[in-house]
This record gives C-alpha cells, sequence and structure tokens, in this order.
C-alpha cells in the first residue's frame, strides 16, 4: 500500500469494486484509524497509526467476521496481552509481550476448552516451568526451561496418565540418566546421555520385565561388550562393539540355550574362522572368513 505526502483519506479496491483498505495519512504517514476488508466486504484488519507506527488496539478476523487476533501495539510493537482465536470462536492462545518481546505467562488451549500448553517467557524466551496437556486433561509433558533452552528434569507421558520418559536436560540436550516406560507402566529401557549423546551403560527389556538386552555407550555410540536375550531370558547373542562396529569374539544362541554360531568380527566386518550348529549342538559348518567375505 503506498501513499503519498498529501494529508487526508486513502482507499484502495479489489477488483470486484470491494473496498480492500482504508486508512488517514498525516506529513506523508499513515495516521489514525487503518482498516483492511475481505474481497467478500467482510472486515479484515482494523489497527490505529500514530505517527506511521502502528499505535493501540490491533484486530484480525476471519473471512465469517469471527476475530482471529487482539492485540495491543505501542510504538510500533506488540505490548500487552495477546489472544488467537479459531474460526468457530474458540480461544486458541493467549500470551503476553513487553516492548515486542514475549514476556510472562502463555497459555494454549483445545477447542474443548482445555488447556493443552503453558509456561512462561522472559525476554522472548521461555523461561520456567513448561507444561502440555492432552485434550483429556492428562498430563503429556513437563520440564524446565532457561533462556530459550530445556534445562532440569523432563517427563513425557502416555495419553492414559502412565510415564512414558523421564530423564534431565542441560543447556537444551540430554544429559543424565533416563528411563522409558510402555502404558502399562512397565520399564522399557534405561541408560545415560552425556551432552546429548548416549553414554554409559544401556538396558532394553521386554514388555513382561525380561531384560532384552543390555551394552554401553560411549560418545553416542556403541562400545564395549553387549548381550541379547530371548524373552523367556535365555542369551541369544553376545560380542563386543568399538566406536560403533563390532570387533572381536561373539557367540550367538538357540532359544534352547544351545549354541547357533560363533566366529570373530573386525572392524565391522566378520574376520577369521567360524563355526555354526544345529539346535542339538551338532556341528553344520566351519570356515574362515576374510573381511566380512
Amino acid at each position: 500500500m503506498k501513499v503519498g505526502k498529501k494529508d487526508g483519506l486513502y482507499e484502495s479496491f479489489h477488483e470486484n469494486g470491494q473496498l480492500e483498505w482504508k486508512g488517514t495519512c498525516k506529513n506523508g504517514k499513515w495516521d489514525g484509524p487503518y482498516e483492511e476488508f475481505h474481497e467478500s466486504g467482510q472486515l479484515r484488519k482494523k489497527i490505529t497509526f500514530m505517527n506511521g507506527e502502528w499505535n493501540g488496539p490491533w484486530e484480525q478476523f476471519h473471512e465469517n467476521g469471527q476475530l482471529w487476533l487482539k492485540v495491543t501495539y505501542k510504538n510500533g510493537k506488540p505490548d500487552g496481552l495477546v489472544k488467537t482465536f479459531d474460526k468457530n470462536g474458540w480461544l486458541k492462545e493467549k500470551a503476553t509481550f513487553r516492548n515486542g518481546e514475549w514476556n510472562g505467562l502463555f497459555e494454549a488451549y483445545y477447542e474443548n476448552g482445555q488447556l493443552s500448553a503453558t509456561g512462561n517467557y522472559k525476554n522472548g524466551e521461555r523461561d520456567g516451568l513448561w507444561e502440555q496437556t492432552y485434550a483429556n486433561g492428562q498430563p503429556q509433558e513437563k520440564g524446565t526451561c532457561k533462556n530459550g533452552k530445556q534445562d532440569g528434569p523432563y517427563e513425557s507421558f502416555h495419553e492414559n496418565g502412565q510415564l512414558e520418559w523421564k530423564g534431565t536436560y542441560k543447556n537444551g540436550k540430554e544429559d543424565g540418566s533416563y528411563e522409558s516406560f510402555d502404558e502399562n507402566g512397565q520399564l522399557m529401557s534405561k541408560g545415560a546421555y552425556k551432552n546429548g549423546e548416549r553414554d554409559g551403560p544401556f538396558e532394553r527389556f521386554y514388555e513382561n520385565g525380561q531384560l532384552g538386552a543390555k551394552a554401553a555407550y560411549k560418545n553416542g555410540k556403541q562400545d564395549g561388550p553387549f548381550e541379547r536375550f530371548y524373552k523367556n531370558g535365555q542369551l541369544q547373542a553376545k560380542g563386543t562393539l568399538k566406536n560403533g562396529k563390532q570387533d572381536g569374539p561373539f557367540e550367538v544362541f538357540y532359544e534352547n540355550g544351545q549354541l547357533k554360531s560363533k566366529g570373530t568380527y573386525k572392524n565391522g566386518k566378520q574376520d577369521g574362522p567360524y563355526e555354526s550348529f544345529d539346535e542339538n549342538g551338532k556341528l553344520k559348518g566351519k570356515g574362515t572368513k576374510k573381511d566380512g567375505s
């Protein structure tokens, strides 16, 4: 929208002849009420200018006439309570601005009026406790933020209210021990993070609580001995990884406990003598691998 240097009312029109916008100019700058319209003629936006800057109430509307956004500007920046609405009229979000930045309480809502998220902003960044909620009112996530990044304890939940994951963040990255759970509350895995990468012992479990695997991580990659288990508790496989690749002796077992195969890996590839057996322990084959083949 262009204006000249003359004072007075300016108007622009859609191709269908409907008014598109109108406003007043003073000394070459917008000053006073300003309105925009949809092609249908329905009011789209109304704001107030002062000496070329947004100043005062600002309202925007959906094409059906329902209020979409309500905010107040001061010296060209949002300042005060802000609300947004769905085209059917229900409140979606409300927050507070100070001098153009998010500051204070933020809340978001589901269509049924149930709170979906709440937390605080400080100088434009998330700060303090933040919580998210399912539409049924059950908690979904909760944790703390510092300078816009997750920092401190964090928990997420299944929709039935059962704890899904708990751990700790530091400066926006997972750091420290964690545990994950299924919808029935059964422990599914546990381990640790360091600066956002898995680091230290790791264990995974079946739904029946039986240990499924255990290993170790270093700088985000598996490193050290590992073991995998069947649901009945029998050992399924064991070996060693180095920097994320299998390296050293390995053994694989049938569910009845009989040895299935054994050999050696080097830098992620099978290398050296190997043997395989049937479920009764009878030798099926043997040979030598070199660099995986």
